[in-house]
């Protein structure tokens, strides 16, 4: 059995490695020591069950769930993926690894790919392995937050999808909330972002994250800056649950139109237009704004896991 010291070396590796992604050269810096004492560390941390490893099939049990969303709501294809307790953060690293490999598969040479913004679609972008995919081109479907976090800007995310993929991306550099609907129309009327936003009605793929509107800590913390107390009165006036580009929409799928005002964004009508519309989203929590995108017929695939699964075909079948 190994010493608490030890022990505490296997834990810093451990988390290095499985959770943040380090390779065994880097935790080998960070932790002042050789790479062959990280590689040891890391089988010792297994050996001892610091670290414990569980291979799930995320398809095999879940086809029934698959059909039951496609047949219901008249989607091309629904990914369910296994929940076992997971934590927020892994339940979206999961769904963005399933995501990843469902557009590794369905994206074509010469396809326009929109692209919004959200944590599940960080992951995503991620969870890409590099695949030569010729003239693809990668268009932003909604500006910037700038004073939020990484994966609310939206031009990385397009970027980083781009890259993966070899194709090309359209600059975007504009936010996504201005102070007013007619200086959003002016921005959406100057040159480049108009260049970009004539894209939005020819795609042939949109990947989009579904929010959903819940005033706690956490939302309070991101949007502050950016959601005023009135705006948030008139979305709860019009009893909306989710969105998708800060397009807000009610549980049975009917727009909220003069809710969130200044967006500078693709519209929910516009995206209806794509080919292929794919939701991507998670959690119990996110059940009924998935359920309104999926009633407003926004999106025609989803990713998502078990949990909200269950919880979406439980709120569509209840008695109305």
């Amino acid at each position: 059995m190994s010493t608490p010291i030890e022990q505490q070396l296997m834990l810093q590796a451990a988390r290095l490695y499985y959770q943040d992604n380090r390779t065994q050269e880097q935790i080998a810096r960070a932790l002042k020591t050789s790479r062959p004492t990280v590689s040891r560390l890391l089988q010792q941390a297994r050996g001892e069950g610091i670290v414990q490893i569980k291979i799930i099939d995320p398809r095999a049990t879940h086809h029934p769930l698959e059909e039951q969303l496609c047949q219901k709501f008249h989607l091309t294809e629904a990914i369910v993926i296994a929940t076992e307790n997971d934590a927020h953060d892994v339940t979206r690293r999961r769904i963005g690894q399933a995501t990843a490999r469902y557009l590794e598969r369905v994206l074509q040479s010469g396809d326009t790919v929109g692209v919004g913004w959200g944590r599940t679609l960080y992951e995503v972008v991620n969870a890409l392995a590099p695949k030569r995919v010729a003239r693809l081109n990668v268009v932003p479907l909604i500006g910037g937050l700038g004073q939020i976090a990484p994966v609310f800007q939206v031009h990385d995310l397009a970027r980083a999808l781009a890259d993966k993929f070899g194709g090309a991306w359209q600059n975007f550099y504009v936010p996504a909330l201005v102070e007013s609907d007619t200086v959003a129309a002016s921005l959406l009327r100057s040159t480049d972002v108009k260049t970009v936003a004539a894209q939005w009605h020819t795609l042939d793929v949109a990947l989009v994250g579904i929010g959903n509107l819940a005033f706690e800590a956490e939302m309070q913390m991101l949007f502050v800056n950016y959601l005023s107390a009135e705006t948030q009165t008139r979305l709860r006036d019009a009893r909306a649950v989710g969105d998708i580009c800060v397009r807000f929409f009610d549980a049975h799928g009917k727009p909220c139109p003069d809710t969130v005002r200044g967006v500078v964004g693709i519209e929910l009508k516009q995206l209806k237009r794509a080919r292929r519309v794919i939701g991507v989203a998670g959690g119990a929590s996110k059940a009924e704004a998935i359920l309104g995108a999926l009633r407003g017929r926004f999106i025609n695939a989803l990713v998502t896991d078990e949990t909200a699964a269950r919880r979406v075909l439980e709120l569509e079948n209840a008695p109305r």
